[in-house]
């Protein structure tokens, strides 16, 4: 038995795939879902979904969004989502520097530090998964 896994981004669905399993970033704490999962609404943090597909995990760093599971779907309405598979990792290492030295720069308003702060925890999670 297999779940049928979609996640979805305002641009485009990133994956639509058979999954045997997945672990989700979730704003409470990373879970797990397997075929026959109990019917399941919840917040996304940013991190890396994992999957099974075909005996292969692949990954897909997601930011922010709902997790829903109902029957054997599972639909990802994410903020924003990348395969590993599309992650250049010079390019995330540049990202992770510049978004360090926005924090350490400093900002304003406690709005403007919560976007740093959450700029650099996606460019550390980017930069682990191609690692």
């Amino acid at each position: 038995m297999a779940l049928r896994l979609k996640i979805v981004t305002p641009e485009r669905v990133v994956v639509d795939a058979e999954a045997t399993e997945l672990m989700a970033p979730g704003v409470v704490g990373e879970f797990g879902v397997l075929p026959e999962h109990v019917t399941f609404l919840g917040g996304l943090d940013v991190g890396v979904l994992r999957y099974i597909e075909g005996g292969a995990s692949k990954s897909v760093v997601v930011s922010g969004g709902y997790a829903e599971i109902a029957g054997d779907l599972v639909t990802i309405l994410a903020d924003d989502a990348t395969p590993a598979a599309e992650i250049d990792a010079a390019s995330a290492r540049t990202a992770l520097t510049v978004a360090d030295q926005a924090v350490q720069t400093g900002a304003d308003t406690p709005e403007e530090v919560d976007a740093l702060l959450a700029e650099l925890k996606k460019a550390h999670v980017r930069v682990q998964t191609v690692s």
